[in-house]
C-alpha cells in the first residue's frame, strides 16, 4: 500500500483502522476455534451420473436424501 501521499494524521487513522480490523479478525478466529460450527461453508456436490454412486438406486435420491418416484412411462 502506498502511503507516501498521506499526511501524518491520515497515516495514523489508517493504522488505527488496520489495527481494529486485525483485532476483529483475531476475535472471529478465536470464536470459531472455541465454538466450531457444523456448517463450515464447504459443499460437496456429486452429479447424478457420477461413478461415485455405485447403483442406479443411489442415483434416485433428491438433494434432501428422499427417494425420487419415477413413473414407469417417464422412465423410458
Amino acid at each position: 500500500m502506498e502511503t507516501d501521499n498521506m499526511n501524518k494524521h491520515q497515516k495514523e487513522e489508517l493504522q488505527k483502522f488496520i489495527d481494529e480490523i486485525t483485532e476483529e479478525a483475531k476475535s472471529v478466529v478465536e470464536d470459531y476455534v472455541n465454538n466450531p460450527t457444523e456448517m463450515s461453508g464447504s459443499v460437496t456436490q456429486v452429479h447424478e451420473n457420477s461413478p461415485y454412486l455405485a447403483t442406479k438406486e443411489e442415483r434416485l435420491l433428491d438433494t434432501t436424501g428422499k427417494r425420487v418416484k419415477i413413473n414407469k412411462k417417464d422412465a423410458d
